[in-house]
């Protein structure tokens, strides 16, 4: 074998081990985007729904969302405190204003870590195009030179 082609095959065996690499690592970032988007809905939702809690008063009827599209009639007790998950298991009584704010934090802190892994995840895949991309134009004149050798 000549020089040039043991080359070639070198730079055809790091390119395929690269794409495996970088399907592995966008999976993982899908993986990772499609987690952050669950949790942005999850805690928009909240959100909407204390917003609502704004407009009632204590001893209104309302629907209260419990998930999967399902809601349990309540009458409001309260309509000033709810009780909101603090972190680790615990919980703590708040205002329903100051716990709007904190959810639109957390909101705003997901939407950064969405947007920054949506930009490796593109950047991944870009990289990813143009490997297959060098690949398929190296295997295609490996195998042009094979036919006009023969």
């Amino acid at each position: 074998m000549s020089t040039p082609q043991v080359k070639e095959e070198d730079l055809v065996r790091q390119l395929a081990a690269e794409i495996r690499i970088l399907e592995g690592s966008a999976s993982a970032l899908q993986s990772r985007l499609d987690i952050v988007r669950a949790a942005i809905n999850e805690i928009s939702l909240a959100h909407a729904t204390l917003d609502g809690l704004t407009k009632l008063q204590d001893g209104d009827d309302t629907l209260i969302p419990v998930g999967a599209g399902s809601y349990i009639r309540m009458k409001l007790a309260d309509s000033k405190k709810l009780v909101m998950g603090a972190g680790a298991g615990t919980a703590i009584e708040k205002d329903v204003g100051s716990s709007i704010e904190e959810l639109k934090g957390r909101i705003a802190e997901l939407d950064k870590a969405r947007n920054s892994i949506q930009q490796q995840l593109d950047q991944t895949l870009a990289r990813y195009q143009q490997d297959r991309d060098a690949l398929e134009e190296l295997l295609q004149r490996r195998s042009g030179a094979q036919q006009g050798a023969n």
